[in-house]
């Protein structure tokens, strides 16, 4: 036992001693698979954005070739000269000549696909930059835009032009060279894309202050707004700082209240992408989306180094606390005086009041929803002796983690509207579904109208009777039939646009209610889930309407033998309130409307619109007199005006009356204070039968 226990030991050290050089030899092999592994993945890494930079730059100058001719021969012609050179700094600091085609015309810039193919520049990466802009950065910065292509399209820029370009360009080069494959290049040139597409192309003017709806707004940037922020809170200057977007805007609109506290604050600050496309309309740019979310951070960032305090009010219970703590552990340095739920009625206004001033705060932040933060700042403005407050919406319900906030690719597309309203369908689907195209339509109307009022002022006054008079007075009748027409051709493409964006949305929204309802349907009787019928739409056009099935499958036929019961007056359309066709689950459905749910892929195909007159058969507009055919003259809806006032329980002849009213006076305005008023009307049930 004495020598097996002695002599065991001794062999495994004798073992492992001639097992050393083998143990070397794989362990070198693997190091060199390793090395082997990362030298083919750094190869791979380089390779294909280059490849894809060939091939994409290859297919569009064969693609455009013609046009890039033409673009050439005419620079040719006009300035002696096919290209304008700038010397650029390139990959390892490397010197180029940019190129552009000479001239002001469209299409200039399509000679950068030449540089592209060239490898001079890729198709995404940090912006290039002129020789003298270069030698301004710092040795840090220079080595890592200097260590890949610069890009035609650069994720600095393409942020800035959406508005949230708020971090340094160097920090966000640094993002992309540390993280960019080939995938990420082609997903950059597509959010690129479309945020060109939300916000334009083109050049616009930058003014000082934007202007919407007599409420002016600082077009700033982020940074000047915090060294505002906190040199008026160690000033102890009394400050009211307000966010608006569309929504607020539209608020401002009918409120007299908030817009006399909108146009009193110390300063109103642009908030989302629905600012910067309605500064599109306007034909002016925006610097910054100045939303209280992205300051928020970089406020706590400042005032920990500062050493100010901050107040949180607002939210449900605990997400003031929740946020303060996170801001906290992010800056420690930070100084938050204290936080309370916004719960409480006007009886605990007073104790709240005087639990923010004990608390000897610098900047309050109210977290109250618009516009009710700001009216509650403005009518206890004098009993709060906090120098900066700010209503700051929904804002720390993100920060507490109760609400994810949008993925930075869809707030780089201008898209973060669509992921709230996904989130929270119930409670947004009116903000953004009918409150943003009302935005957009009373932005438009109040360019026309300054567009207008200023070609007045520029008119001469002409004497009458005189033949330049009478010349002049042709001329105003011609612009004004060319302005109605072009008036009319935008209400029908913003119509048609609304009708695109709520009947698609609203179809995924209400798949589950889709297969629910199916569901019933089928148990109670047999046939198909679905009813399609031919209806007669716009200018006699025909078309298959669908609707879910609520009558038994053999209701056609049975309709003969209760034509006498008819209790519709004017005999051409057929409706019984205790029609024997209908089903149990028909009648519920028909009692709210859902069996007209189906007809929103009609919306969305074009063969109707979400308002306009109800689509008829082909038997009853057969017995229509010539004025009742006026009714053909819209696209058919879903919902329309007797739709909201009575539907079934009103007369034929005054349901023709009225949908022939709505035509004539159609708008979008119009059609988004029906909708509106078809939700309290479906609810009701009246006249649904």
């Amino acid at each position: 036992m004495k020598l097996a226990s002695y002599t065991i030991p001794a062999l495994q050290r004798v073992n492992r001693t001639i097992a050393i050089p083998g143990r070397r030899r794989l362990g070198q092999l693997a190091n060199r698979m390793h090395l082997l592994t990362y030298r083919l993945s750094a190869w791979l890494a380089e390779a294909l954005p280059r490849l894809l930079d060939v091939v994409v730059a290859g297919s569009a100058i064969l693609l455009l070739a013609p046009l890039l001719l033409v673009r050439a021969l005419l620079a040719r012609v006009q300035h002696g000269r096919v290209f304008d050179r700038r010397a650029m700094h390139g990959r390892g600091a490397a010197s180029f000549d940019s190129l552009e085609f000479a001239g002001h015309y469209p299409g200039r810039r399509l000679a950068v696909l030449f540089n592209i193919l060239k490898g001079e520049l890729a198709l995404a990466g940090p912006r290039a930059r002129a020789r003298d802009e270069s030698r301004q950065d710092s040795g840090a910065d220079m080595a890592v835009r200097h260590a890949v292509r610069p890009g035609m399209i650069s994720p600095f820029s393409m942020r800035r032009r959406v508005g949230i370009a708020h971090d340094a360009e160097a920090e966000t080069d640094s993002e992309f060279v540390y993280t960019q494959t080939a995938g990420g290049s082609v997903t950059l040139l597509l959010r690129a894309l479309l945020g060109r597409l939300i916000t334009g192309a083109a050049e616009r003017p930058i003014p000082d202050t934007l202007r919407f709806f007599a409420v002016d707004m600082a077009n700033t940037t982020m940074d000047e707004t915090l060294t505002w922020l906190t040199g008026r809170a160690r000033e102890r200057e009394r400050t009211l700082l307000a966010f608006v977007n569309p929504d607020c805007l539209n608020n401002a609109y009918v409120n007299p209240d908030y817009l006399r506290v909108l146009q009193q604050a110390s300063r109103v600050l642009p908030d989302g992408i629905g600012v910067n496309v309605g500064c599109r309309i306007k034909g002016v740019a925006m610097r910054a989306n100045l939303n209280g979310t992205d300051l928020f951070p970089r406020l706590c960032e400042t005032l920990a180094a500062t050493g100010q305090s901050i107040y949180l009010l607002g939210a449900q219970p605990g997400r003031a606390a929740a946020t303060a703590q996170a801001m906290q552990e992010k800056f420690p340095q930070l100084r938050v005086a204290g936080t309370r739920h916004g719960y409480f009625d006007a009886t605990e206004d007073a104790a709240v009041i005087q639990d923010i001033n004990a608390s000897g705060a610098d900047i309050l932040l109210v977290a109250m929803g618009a516009p009710r933060q700001e009216l509650w700042l403005a009518q206890h403005q004098d009993a709060l002796t906090v120098p900066v407050r700010m209503g700051v919406g929904g804002l720390f319900d993100y920060y507490s983690g109760s609400i994810p906030r949008a993925p930075l690719w869809l707030r780089e597309i201008g898209l973060e509207w669509v992921w709230r309203l996904l989130q929270e369908p119930g409670r947004m689907w009116k903000r953004y579904l009918i409150g943003n195209p009302l935005y957009l339509y009373r932005v438009w109307h109040e360019c026309s109208g300054q567009r207008k009022a200023s070609r007045l002022a520029r008119q001469p006054r002409s004497l009458p009777g005189n033949v330049f008079s009478r010349m002049h007075n042709r001329i105003t009748a011609a612009s004004r039939r060319s302005l109605w027409r072009h008036a009319a051709r935008v209400t029908d493409v913003m119509k048609r646009l609304i009708d695109v964006a709520v009947s698609g949305t609203m179809l995924l929204l209400l798949l589950p209610l889709f297969v629910l309802v199916a569901l019933a349907i089928r148990l109670e009787s047999p046939g198909s889930v679905f009813f399609r019928q031919v209806r007669v739409g716009c200018l006699g056009r025909t078309f298959a309407m669908w609707k879910f099935r609520s009558m038994y499958i053999d209701a056609e036929e049975r309709k003969v033998a209760l034509g006498a019961l008819n209790e519709m007056q004017g005999g051409v359309i057929f409706k019984l309130k205790q029609d024997p066709r209908i089903t149990r689950v028909g009648r519920i459905i028909r009692r709210f409307s859902i069996d007209e749910l189906p007809q929103l892929w009609n919306v969305f195909k074009g063969d109707m619109s979400l308002v306009g007159p109800r689509p008829a058969l082909p038997i009853e507009v057969s017995q229509y007199s010539l004025d009742d055919r006026g009714r053909l003259e819209a696209k058919p809806g879903i919902t329309c005006t007797w739709q909201v006032t009575g539907r079934s329980d009103i007369p034929f002849n005054e349901q023709v009356l009225l949908d022939i009213e709505y035509i004539n006076r159609q708008s979008v305005r119009n059609d988004l204070k029906l909708l509106v008023k078809t939700v309290p009307a479906v609810i009701s049930g009246r006249g649904a039968y």
